[in-house]
């Protein structure tokens, strides 16, 4: 069964869902600048009128006209789940109040787009640096997808000091060919400035990636779900749990983003060369990220997957809409699972329920040279 582990298709596979290449990023224009907006956590967001947003300016979305103005009801909509077998509680973002007809865009980052960003999470056969990127992932064998649902856990794990890059976070990700998005969070002290968890989102098109709004290549409509807001409250071991809710879902030809019962956006399809039909490919995954020579920081709650419930970070309730139209968890032959650094970091063996797929993941990090047993 493709759960059981490892294969080299598998790694391969893996391979090929690499953000490798180097982030853009483009500055706001203060003449595009409506109102400035700082929030309590000391984040600093710019209000930008809805079309002046940077993939509105892009040279291919010139005429582009968005169909997506609330109320939108989505097939297979289930906005009215009330929780899952965890017991758990959807988290909150905080509301930007950006003046009508504009949307808030995060431009309080602390250091370089090209230290790290969820575009190079996973390294490619022919980089130097593979060692320094790990994960623990679920990911499905090659098909054709429309959409996914899933849940979240949400952590903050304290990554200790080194030198950056060093991160850690949790991602869904689509992709075909050379064309991927993801979305889920980061703890990034040398992006953000702060050791909070974010918010976050990405994507790639061949040699062109971005991260949350730095760029030209996803419409932001919400003004609460924003790439880069911290998110608050965050789960405790042996505490409540807290959950971001995700959905991607392929709508009148473009990608659209939810969290919650909130629209965030979309990614155009025209930017994205290889997914303008479906996505083949999805994985979902624990994520770190450490400099040479640094111990790796935790990874989701810090603990075993084996620990389990309410105490190792997971994804849950995960569907998917395929070629043949169901919406319905993956079926376990379809997945496989990969620990890269399995001393590290691990996965735990996916069940389904009627919910959806469900894994847990994680592990507290070791130090390169001294791997925890």
């Amino acid at each position: 069964m493709g759960y059981k582990g490892w294969t080299i298709k598998t790694f391969l596979l893996l391979h090929l869902l690499i953000f490798s290449v180097d982030p853009t990023k483009e500055e706001v224009d203060n003449n595009l600048i409506v109102k400035t907006i700082q929030t309590a956590d000391g984040q600093t967001f710019a209000c930008v009128s809805f079309k002046s947003q940077p993939s509105l300016r892009h040279p291919l979305l010139m005429n582009h006209t968005t169909q997506l103005m609330p109320p939108i009801s989505f097939p297979h909509s289930t906005d009215d789940d009330e929780g899952s077998k965890f017991g758990i509680s959807n988290v909150e973002m905080s509301e930007i109040e950006c003046p009508p007809g504009t949307v808030p865009i995060l431009t309080s980052y602390n250091g370089s787009m090209n230290t790290r960003s969820f575009d190079k999470i996973i390294y490619s056969e022919n980089r130097n640096d593979k060692g320094n990127r790990q994960m623990a992932a679920v990911v499905t064998v090659p098909s054709t997808f429309y959409r996914l649902q899933t849940s979240i856990s949400i952590w903050e794990p304290d990554l200790g000091t080194g030198r950056p890059p060093r991160f850690s976070g949790a991602i869904v990700v689509l992709k075909n060919g050379g064309s991927r998005v993801a979305v889920g969070w980061s703890v990034d002290p040398h992006l953000y400035g702060d050791n909070l968890v974010h918010f976050e989102i990405a994507w790639v098109d061949n040699d062109k990636s971005c991260i949350n709004l730095r760029c030209a290549g996803f419409v932001q409509m919400s003004k609460k779900a924003i790439p880069g807001i911290i998110i608050r409250p965050v789960s405790t071991v042996n505490g409540k749990q807290y959950i971001i809710r995700v959905k991607i879902i392929k709508f009148m030809g473009d990608w659209v983003l939810k969290v919650g019962e909130e629209i965030v956006g979309y990614w155009p399809s025209k930017l994205l060369t290889h997914m303008s039909e479906a996505a083949d490919v999805i994985s979902w995954m624990g994520v770190v990220e450490a400099a040479p020579g640094e111990p790796f920081p935790p990874m989701g709650s810090g603990q075993p997957a084996d620990e389990g419930e309410t105490k190792a970070a997971f994804f849950a309730d995960a569907k998917v809409i395929d070629a043949s139209g169901s919406f319905a968890a993956p079926a376990l032959k379809t997945i496989n699972t990969v620990a890269t650094e399995p001393n590290c970091y691990e996965v735990g063996r996916p069940y389904t329920t009627d919910d959806g797929l469900q894994f847990y993941y994680g592990g507290a990090g070791c130090s390169p040279s001294q791997p925890i047993k």
